[in-house]
């Protein structure tokens, strides 16, 4: 058995996280992103776009990540979730960056929040490590800000590029 350096619980040689307070352990190796165990999947729901002769209201937000070119639609109706998935900690954003080099990246679990609200959308740090920048400039956690046309978002090392459909 091994102490935790956090909250003293013992645990067994081996553990990722503390199986008290939850803290990583880092003698559980190298922080990475586990893949799902075989059997589980994780529903997603794609948006399916009208026709633009067919559409009404407000225009969906269209996030489009640099590195990898993955284009991701955000409806109007919609209040996402940007981060990393984990599994273990029960994290699963609807816009998950690890594919795109999140975990490389800095992306946290739960980087930002993405929103639809006075006929505009908005994006809000949800007090990441690495921070959340739009157009260069640094947001202040849990301090919304609204999206527009060509708007490029940096969450952490992740670039993304803003527009709309």
């Amino acid at each position: 058995m091994i102490e935790c350096p956090l909250c003293g619980q013992k645990y067994p040689v081996g553990a990722l996280f503390c199986p008290k307070c939850g803290v990583y352990l880092l003698t559980g190796g190298p922080l990475r992103t586990e893949p799902l165990p075989e059997g589980v999947s994780i529903p997603v729901e794609l948006p399916v776009e009208p026709p633009p002769a067919e559409r009404a209201g407000p225009q969906s937000l269209v996030l489009q990540v640099l590195t990898s070119g993955r284009r991701v639609v955000i409806r109007p109706d919609q209040e996402v979730l940007v981060g990393r998935l984990d599994v273990g900690r029960g994290i699963f954003p609807q816009v998950d960056l690890t594919p795109d080099g999140g975990l490389e990246g800095g992306v946290s679990r739960r980087h930002a929040r993405i929103f639809f609200q006075n006929e505009r959308f908005h994006i809000e740090d949800l007090g990441s490590t690495n921070g959340t920048y739009l157009n260069g400039v640094r947001l202040d956690p849990y301090s919304p800000r609204p999206l527009g046309d060509g708007d490029e978002l940096r969450l952490g090392q992740i670039s993304i590029r803003v527009g709309f459909l």
